[in-house]
């Protein structure tokens, strides 16, 4: 991908992922998607999250109960830093809380205690364990 390229890191019920620019994410009960939401309102392959080549957007695909922004149903959307994604119900289905990474993807030369002094968020979420 392009030099910086934005990642976008969704936290959902305690659970947080930073997603990569070059691929895109499911969503929905498939235990084979990639985010894998347990609620009967979601629907198997409900929606997909991807970077189209400018910003990060939501794709529903047709949904049986809509994917929400603000209490508003959408189709495709761009999503930003401080979006909240609804699945199944505008008020309380399943949320999604977006936010943007620190750094761009491509960063291989920082050395992982100065991204930690840069990043003081960085200990949560999946790297909580490590000390």
């Amino acid at each position: 991908m392009g030099h910086g390229v934005p990642e976008l890191v969704l936290e959902s019920n305690g659970r947080t992922w930073t997603l990569d620019p070059s691929r895109s994410y499911a969503l929905g009960r498939d235990p084979q998607g990639e985010l894998v939401f347990d609620d009967a309102r979601v629907s198997w392959r409900h929606a997909t999250i991807s970077f189209n080549g400018r910003g990060w957007v939501v794709d529903d695909h047709g949904s049986t109960n809509g994917t929400f922004v603000h209490g508003q149903r959408v189709q495709q959307m761009e999503l930003g830093a401080g979006t909240v994604l609804n699945l199944g119900n505008a008020t309380d289905g399943p949320r999604v809380s977006l936010s943007g990474a620190q750094a761009p993807a491509a960063t291989p030369q920082a050395q992982p205690h100065q991204q930690a002094q840069q990043q003081p968020y960085a200990a949560q979420g999946a790297n909580a364990g490590w000390a």
